[in-house]
């Protein structure tokens, strides 16, 4: 039992993929390497994760980031070394926001005099920070967060303080057992009056006994459904006083005589924080599907279920059209999100985010919320095994569940996206910077009237990326006009701007789909586009990706198309012929598709994923005593304990 003869059926170089899908040989070389360095160190064994309690795995987690931070000073690794380390782990530790959120916050909104004064103790990890934004009665909300920090210009001190139980910090990572700082957003509150949201630096605990400074109660906030390595805190102030300076200062300054200055560019410098954390979860997204479906294809290659016509030959899973059009669209997802990561993070690189920032909250939301729903599919793919946690999907699912709130939670935050899409589309071409992802809000009235009829003659006019594109631009027209006016049309009826929006916000939520669907499938196909001339075969095998991709989303989302008047009947049945045409020709190369994104067994840690597909060996293996608490003891202890007591005695009467 092994995928040997699935891998000898691959029509490209699986290698070449690999080196396209990692940023180059060089990149995978790098990540080989860190890999094996970290494979071949124990404190790093993943043998007993699953049967871990979560105090084990904070500790051991720990003990992980302590490991990586003296490999990185003994073997003096640069920046690009470091981050190939820490992704070699394959595991959440609870420092991970350090490098995430708190030292890139330091950078981009506190003062160059300010940084110079933190920066190195965060850097030689003696400052551990936590980002402390949420509260337990307000998230997405920022607005009407209700910590405060209070100017106090007889001491030149900001107090920092919990007005109710409610404004409680809630959620930030490394806030409950491990950080001793945390950047604290809170309404800045001078002489009086409310100037809104600031974040401002407040040490939260001794840096030498660890214990909590007086005024500051914080603890950890309790297990989730995944993600346990990580202690997520809580944190209530009760006057506490830290220096003015103190105050992030890079757009807004707070001189000592208590003259405010905000900075034109303060909301600006927010977004392109945003946008940089909103792209490393889209590509995270491409990377969580590629893992999920990669155990559940692995596995649906080897797995056995029916017989053939002989009666005594079984079939294998995966040769079952539905188990194809279970998990196929899954890999071409994982495809299609990591072109769109790619191109994100390369607009952020460079710091020309252009209209980026307008969809970057609703690519968050879309992508995160078709990963959920995609890692469930192959967990269920995987039938009975599926369910144990050995398998390494549900603890995947768990774990990348965060991502539907985190950052702002998928409902609100895509709203951004179409109420700037509408701002921008209400202000007209000329008030705009039109980048070729928004260049179709200026001309909905025409995109709109499209039909495929027009430009469709058989199932292989769908093939062309051409055609996909259109598409999905023309839907996302179609809705974008719907919407205003609905919009229009409420607020002529005496409804409020607000009430307007509220009443049709379900619609909202499809404009912002639509519009980031597209933004997908354009950045799809401009990736295979480019990739054509550097190598052909590469293309080839990612077109039949890029089909599949178009293709099931507008199966799923027919009604839409059908709505707008692009697709009519014939076409339909063109769109579901082209898939079936797609699940038969991507089967061959299934399994070598997964090799492609280069998981290794310990990256994966399941028993159904591995890459020799000897899954009953590994089944075998994690359920013995040295690996399954449950079964250390030969008889449990609650034999004697509860079960032979329960017992009636011989003899007694019922």
């Amino acid at each position: 039992m092994n995928l040997h003869h699935e891998r000898s059926h691959a029509t490209f170089p699986v290698r070449e993929l690999t080196y396209f899908l990692r940023g180059g040989k060089e990149n995978t070389m790098l990540k080989e390497k860190m890999e094996a360095l970290i494979e071949s160190d124990p404190i790093f064994d993943k043998t007993l994760h699953y049967n871990s309690s979560r105090p084990v795995k904070y500790r051991r987690a720990m003990q992980k980031q302590r490991k990586i931070v003296e490999l990185t000073r003994d073997m003096q690794l640069n920046n690009k070394e470091q981050r190939a380390l820490r992704a070699a782990v394959h595991d959440n530790l609870g420092t991970d926001l350090q490098t995430l959120m708190y030292l890139p916050n330091i950078k981009s909104t506190f003062s160059d005099e300010q940084a110079k004064q933190w920066l190195p103790h965060a850097l030689n990890w003696e400052y551990i920070g936590a980002y402390a934004q949420t509260e337990m009665g307000h998230g997405s909300n920022v607005r009407a967060l209700e910590t405060t920090a209070t100017f106090d210009p007889k001491t030149d001190e900001l107090i920092i303080h919990s007005p109710t139980k409610s404004a409680t910090k809630w959620w930030p990572g490394a806030l409950g057992r491990s950080a001793n700082h945390a950047i604290v957003y809170a309404r800045l509150i001078v002489f009086g009056k409310d100037l809104g949201v600031h974040n401002i630096m407040v040490q939260l605990r001794d840096i030498d006994t660890h214990a909590p400074l007086d005024g500051v109660l914080v603890g950890d906030i309790g297990s989730k459904i995944g993600y346990n390595n990580q202690d997520n805190g809580f944190c209530n102030f009760t006057n506490v006083r830290v220096p003015r300076t103190n105050l992030a200062m890079k757009h807004a300054q707070l001189t000592a005589t208590g003259e405010y200055i905000s900075a034109p560019n303060r909301k600006k410098a927010s977004y392109s924080s945003m946008t940089a954390v909103r792209a490393a979860i889209v590509s995270s997204a491409g990377l969580s599907n590629s893992m999920a479906c990669t155990i559940a294809i692995r596995y649906s290659a080897v797995r056995k279920q029916g017989y053939k016509k002989d009666g005594k030959t079984e079939n294998y899973v995966l040769d079952y059209t539905m188990q194809q059009a279970r998990l196929f669209p899954v890999l071409a997802a994982s495809f299609a999100f990591h072109a769109t990561g790619t191109y994100m993070s390369k607009m952020v690189r460079s710091g020309n985010i252009g209209s980026l920032h307008v969809a970057s909250s609703g690519l968050k939301a879309l992508c995160s919320k078709i990963t959920c729903d995609n890692i469930e599919s192959c967990r269920k793919a995987c039938g009975g095994h599926g369910y144990l946690l050995s398998s390494g999907i549900p603890d995947l699912l768990g774990t990348y569940k965060q991502n539907a709130t985190v950052e702002g939670e998928n409902f609100m935050i895509a709203q951004q996206t179409t109420r700037q899409l509408l701002k921008m589309m209400n202000a007209g071409i000329e008030n705009v910077e039109v980048t070729k992802d928004i260049e179709y809000i200026f001309q909905c009235e025409e995109i709109a009237k499209r039909k495929a009829s027009m430009v469709v003659n058989s199932v292989e006019d769908f093939f062309n990326p051409t055609i996909q594109t259109e598409a999905y631009k023309q839907r996302a027209a179609y809705t974008l006009l719907y919407l205003q006016k609905k919009l229009n049309d409420a607020e002529k009826n005496g409804l409020q701007k607000d009430d307007a929006w509220n009443l049709n916000c379900p619609d909202v939520i499809r404009a912002s789909e639509a519009h980031c669907f597209f933004i997908v499938v354009q950045n799809f196909a401009l990736t295979i586009k480019e990739l054509e001339t550097q190598n052909s075969s590469l293309a080839n095998v990612l077109s039949e990706q890029r089909d599949l991709f178009a293709l099931w989303w507008m199966k799923e989302k027919m009604g839409e198309f059908y709505e707008s008047g692009y697709l009519g009947n014939k076409q339909s049945e063109m769109i579901r012929e082209g898939i079936r045409i797609r699940l038969h020709s991507i089967r061959p190369n299934a399994v070598a598709l997964c090799d492609a994104w280069s998981h290794s067994d310990f990256s994966l840690n399941s028993t159904l994923g591995r890459y020799d597909g000897k899954y009953i060996d590994a089944l075998w293996e994690s359920a013995q005593g040295n690996v399954n608490p449950m079964n250390t003891d030969v008889v449990d202890p609650v034999f004697l304990e509860s079960l032979k007591a329960m017992r009636i005695k011989r003899g007694a009467k019922l």
